[in-house]
């Protein structure tokens, strides 16, 4: 009986091969959408896991620089003979013909065990690191730098896309730092008694590991935009398996009345249609991820490279195989595979034996399963108000629009059906009565093209006004930012000087570039100070400000903070904080600062000067006719 019914269920497709066609294309095309976007997303995050593990930022604090990038090797020896257990670090880039490598020095005898990629027992090339300046990097940045750089390269796949692990002794060589370190990695374990990090070091600021930038949080934003369009394209992928399954079990009426007439039992039947949608889904799901490989590999270079521009994260460019992604693939396939036939598979299992024969019982039984679909599509409309109401952040955001936009769909063919009886009963003539009964007949097969096309109408309009919303308010967000027509540094402050004189008479305004890291309301802060001029006044758009605020700023009695800094510290204009030990000012102005996963603050140049008379600018932002 099971190989009769499996005959009859595969000669419908060998009957109808381009339903069989577009039923696996369909959902094919689905899953390798989505599997492609989780290939991207996943190499992605293995990228951000394998650079914070290089550092191992997230488990040990870091000692930074409070002025500049790097201070004097001589404060490392300081610490270390006062009982400090620190290792210094050296970090920096070298631009080669096919883009630039980022040169990591660490010192292996000092480095917390896990980090350096040589080992202290003599093995994993600790002589060769330490004297021959043996650079370790993953295969693809160790293809970039062969020939480049005069030193032997080692493969390592442990070390972060992008980056080469040296001696820091090569490293200084290699950057022209020569007694330089860029921070130090502060041990989890330090002896006791050892002196106060200010009365050593009054030039370092101690950041805790859970406060290192981690450049993972910067594109989280990124990544949940592309797994929402992978999302809504394998959505759009289940619609037109939906549609094909809908019209293969349509077609089936007759065979299943004739199949359960000469005693099949139902629940064997729907058995066999559950284990032929599986094996469907499972050779679709394979040509899915297929696809999705190749897809992710085609566009993982221009992804990586559009990461990199944006947020300087460094994203290998070739894909692997990791199981989150293709397990997903084929969980997703069989998923969407049983939504899309659930409803024709419970519409089979609950109508009694002879009414599949007459089209009606399909629509009554279309009815009732669209009333079903309302009160589901009332629970998801209540689900988007109360995400409104009570949710926060982009996830809620997504599940906001998800809520919103399934319900709105659901509730589709019950407010056509309730149009189509008013219409029907409001009809005078027997010729509009039976024009609206037809039509509502027809209902139940033209529902899921109609909610199809109220989803791509809301996408399309959704995604159109998002983009050019963004567009726009990131133009402004450059214009105002990127106001100067021209950027000039110089390496030391004394060139600076000469150049700001030269500069004088030459340009219509000279903006001196100067910032340093700090701490405000217990937060890392970038510090900078501004020459309050025309270019800020005209070109500076606030989210909330009090009164004048440049002026305020520029007579040193108030600051500016950025939006990230406003948010995580509780602060808002009005709010007075501390910018040195004994300067307090209240908060003039608040400003959007997009793609900055740190805070800033913004006070005048003569009061910056003040408070860190050692720092001089030596980057200056030009404004010309």
């Amino acid at each position: 009986m099971t190989a009769a019914g499996l005959s009859a269920l595969w000669s419908h497709w060998r009957r109808n091969p381009l339903q069989l066609f577009t039923l696996v294309a369909g959902l094919a095309l689905a899953t390798a959408l989505w599997s492609g976007v989780q290939a991207i997303n996943s190499e992605a995050r293995a990228s951000y896991d394998a650079a914070a593990e290089t550092l191992g930022e997230g488990r040990f604090d870091h000692l930074l620089p409070r002025v500049g990038e790097t201070v004097a090797q001589s404060r490392y020896i300081d610490l270390r003979l006062a009982g400090w257990q620190v290792s210094p670090v050296l970090e920096g880039r070298v631009f080669l013909p096919e883009g630039s490598v980022r040169i990591l020095g660490l010192d292996p005898l000092t480095t917390p065990s896990g980090l350096s990629p040589v080992m202290l027992d003599g093995g994993g090339g600790l002589v060769e690191f330490v004297t021959e300046g043996l650079l370790f990097a993953n295969a693809e940045t160790a293809v970039r730098l062969d020939g480049q750089l005069e030193i032997g390269v080692r493969v390592d796949p442990s070390v972060a896309p992008g980056v080469a692990v040296t001696d820091i002794g090569t490293a200084q060589r290699l950057l022209q730092q020569p007694e330089r370190v860029s921070r130090m990695i502060v041990a989890q374990t330090q002896p006791l008694g050892v002196p106060d990090l200010d009365g050593i070091a009054p030039d370092l600021i101690r950041r805790p590991a859970q406060e290192v930038s981690d450049v993972s949080r910067l594109t989280d934003s990124f990544h949940l935009n592309l797994t929402a369009f992978g999302f809504l394209s394998f959505a759009v992928g289940i619609f037109i398996v939906h549609g094909a399954i809908g019209l293969a079990f349509e077609q089936r009426r007759g065979m299943v009345r004739t199949l359960r007439a000469v005693g099949m039992p139902l629940r064997h039947l729907v058995g066999l249609m559950v284990a032929e949608l599986l094996v469907l889904a499972s050779i679709a799901g394979t040509l899915g991820v297929v696809l999705g490989y190749l897809i992710a590999a085609f566009l993982l270079p221009d992804v990586a490279a559009t990461l990199r521009g944006l947020y300087g994260a460094d994203v290998a460019g070739s894909i692997q195989l990791r199981p989150i992604w293709w397990a997903s693939g084929y969980a997703i396939a069989v998923i969407g595979t049983a939504i899309a036939a659930a409803g024709a598979l419970w519409q089979i299992a609950r109508m009694p034996l002879l009414s599949s024969a007459r089209p009606r019982a399909w629509v009554m039984a279309s009815g009732r399963g669209a009333w079903r679909l309302g009160a589901l599509s009332a629970l998801l409309l209540l689900g988007a108000v109360g995400f409104g109401c009570f949710g926060g952040g982009l996830v809620a955001g997504f599940a906001l629009l998800a809520c919103l936009l399934t319900g709105a769909a659901l509730a589709l063919p019950l407010i056509l059906r309730a149009a189509l009886s008013l219409a029907e009963g409001r009809a005078r003539s027997v010729m509009w009565q039976w024009f609206w009964a037809d039509t509502r007949q027809q209902l139940p097969s033209l529902s899921l093209a109609l909610m199809a096309l109220l989803l791509a109408i809301a996408a399309n309009i959704g995604v159109s006004t998002m983009v050019s919303s963004f567009r726009l308010t990131f133009i402004g967000f450059l214009d105002q930012r990127l106001a100067p027509e021209l950027f000039v540094s110089v390496d030391t402050p004394a060139e600076a000087a000469r150049l700001e004189v030269f500069l004088q008479s030459r340009a219509r305004e000279v903006l001196p570039v100067n910032s340093v890291e700090t701490r405000i309301a217990g937060l890392p802060t970038d510090l900078f100070g501004a020459r309050v001029g025309p270019t800020y006044r005209e070109n500076w758009q606030f989210l909330a400000r009090d009164g004048d605020v440049w002026s305020a700023v520029e007579r040193g009695q108030a600051l500016i903070i950025n939006e990230q800094l406003a948010r995580r510290a509780g602060l808002w204009v009005g709010d007075r904080v501390a910018v040195g030990p004994e300067d307090v000012l209240p908060i003039a102005g608040i400003v959007a600062d997009y793609g900055n996963p740190i805070g800033q603050a913004v006070v005048a140049e003569a009061l910056f000067a003040q408070l860190f008379p050692e720092e001089k600018p030596t980057r200056f932002g030009l404004r010309s006719d």
